[in-house]
């Protein structure tokens, strides 16, 4: 997990645990990005699809509220090259409890183009 990709993964968290959304989604996402989520914490059940810097700050920003602070337990099946990063997770929150996620970045300009993301609650706080 030493390469680009993990660099660049680095960096997204960096804003996550700043809780910069607005900068996370410029510095990382194309302006026409797409997020194609399963996670369930919007009004709409899943799947949904998201498009654009505007609509991307807005969803982040609304999971971020969702979920409180935000702990990685375990960083797992790490993988990247010039076009893409997918990795899966477990993680902690302060408000929703524990979490498997996992994450496919496709890669365009070094920024995500793609993000398809998917999680299902392990443990309920």
């Amino acid at each position: 997990m030493a390469g680009k990709g993990k660099a660049f993964f680095d960096r997204h968290m960096e804003y996550i645990v700043a809780n910069d959304v607005e900068g996370m989604v410029k510095d990382t996402y194309t302006e026409d990005a797409i997020l194609f989520n399963a996670f369930p914490f919007l009004e709409t059940p899943p799947p949904n699809i998201i498009q654009g810097h505007a609509a991307l700050i807005d969803v982040f920003n609304r999971y971020l509220a969702y979920q409180g602070s935000i702990n990685v337990i375990s960083l797992y099946n790490f993988l990247d090259s010039d076009d893409a990063i997918s990795f899966q997770a477990t993680f902690s929150t302060a408000n929703t409890g524990t979490w498997a996620a996992g994450d496919c970045w496709l890669m365009r300009d070094e920024k995500i183009y793609h993000h398809i993301g998917f999680a299902h609650q392990l443990i309920k706080p």
